[in-house]
């Protein structure tokens, strides 16, 4: 009977434990296992413990990713040219990426704050008040580290949920006096105008060349934006990619037709996106949403259980980095047969007509065909300005 007790108080002591073996918990545990080396380095270096927490919380889920239990990287910092240490390779934005590998975790804190410390890029966040964790959040996303737009506001809820702004309390000494700066006041520090507006992609990693100063990079991988008058053929040459290559990066055909404004990468695009989640627009195609969010086409079909071709209908949400359970709900054949005229065209119909997309204008499609728009209205009998989709109009 004793044993049969004891037994049963074993098993209920284990069920607390496993219980007690949540997030939270893991959260907790790094707090307690990391908060005094965090605040050693900023110390050091300046970079406040509680940024240094909090994004070790998020980068290691706690903890527990396998790039921190094998390679010790808490950071997620890749090898990059000037390192010349161990390394660890695994699948994250593209197959078999080099990351930096430590001996000890201790490594990766230091690492990290040597690599904000001496990255001319984050330098200004040093200008900032060490204690001012929101502006090193935001500073952190307009200076490039993240691509997530939310990655500002991850970071300060990670921290203000934790109340890690004690440690860089603790951390300070008694002569402290705050620095005037803050990252949001009206004279920021670190130049947000670097961001697009449209996607609130990072572009601050611009070409210094100035023959190809127009390149920027989004997901981390080098585009341009096509200019009015400009081919693919011409793109290719100019970048010395090669017509062959230029498509494969950009999941196009040699009868895919571009429009002035379109994104087209210079790189491979990624196996995720630059975020986690899409909301299928009206009359939007998987070629479109691939290309807005950097990520190969063949693997946003796979992540959502898709068959290549099919549509998605408007409204429905597409994995961008996981991968759904379930296929979302698809689009009518008609309506992507439609889709696919409207955007790409057809040989027969790009000779002679023109189907009007959405966001057309007369002046764009007058200069893609050498007309004015006189002459356009003219060849079609138009009385006014106004186009709807779907119209064809005679550009011969």
């Amino acid at each position: 009977m004793k044993r049969t007790v004891c037994l049963f108080l074993i098993f209920i002591s284990a069920l607390k434990v496993s219980a007690q073996d949540t997030y939270q918990q893991r959260v907790i545990n790094y707090i307690n296992n990391y908060k005094e080396l965090a605040i050693a380095e900023m110390k050091r270096t300046g970079v406040p413990a509680s940024i240094t927490i909090g994004q070790g919380i998020i980068e290691t889920e706690a903890g527990r990713s396998s790039l921190a239990t094998i390679a010790n990287n808490h950071f997620g910092i890749k090898c990059h040219e000037d390192w010349t240490g161990d390394t660890y390779h695994f699948d994250d934005d593209a197959p078999n990426e080099c990351f930096r590998k430590y001996d000890s975790p201790d490594q990766s804190f230091k690492d990290h704050s040597n690599f904000l410390k001496n990255k001319p890029r984050y330098a200004c966040l040093f200008q900032l008040d060490i204690s001012d964790y929101k502006g090193w959040a935001k500073g952190l996303k307009a200076c490039g580290y993240a691509t997530n737009p939310k990655y500002a506001e991850i970071l300060i809820t990670a921290i203000e949920n934790n109340n890690l702004q004690q440690y860089d309390l603790l951390g300070l000494d008694a002569n402290y006096t705050a620095n005037s700066n803050s990252l949001d006041s009206t004279n920021a520090i670190c130049k947000i105008q670097n961001q697009d507006p449209e996607t609130d992609a990072i572009v601050s990693d611009l070409v210094s060349d100035p023959q190809h100063g127009r390149v920027y990079f989004f997901n981390n991988i080098k585009c341009i934006e096509l200019k009015l008058g400009e081919t693919l053929q011409k793109i290719a040459s100019e970048y010395e990619l090669g017509m062959k290559r230029l498509l494969k990066y950009n999941d196009m055909t040699s009868k895919t037709k571009v429009h002035p404004g379109d994104r087209l990468y210079l790189q491979p695009k990624h196996r995720n996106g630059d975020l986690a989640y899409h909301t299928v627009k009206e009359d939007e195609t998987m070629f479109e949403i691939s290309q807005m969010h950097g990520m190969q086409l063949l693997y946003l079909y796979e992540k959502n259980k898709m068959i290549m071709g099919t549509e998605p209908e408007a409204g429905e949400i597409l994995n961008l980095r996981s991968d759904r359970i379930s296929p979302p709900k698809l689009r009518t054949k008609q309506k992507v047969i439609q889709k696919e005229l409207t955007s790409y065209h057809t040989d027969s119909l790009a000779e002679n007509m023109y189907l009007v997309k959405k966001g057309d204008t007369l002046y764009a499609i007058s200069k893609m065909y050498n007309l004015t728009v006189d002459q356009l209205k003219q060849l079609n009998n138009l009385q006014s300005n106004a186009l709807s989709v779907g119209d064809k109009l005679k550009v011969k």
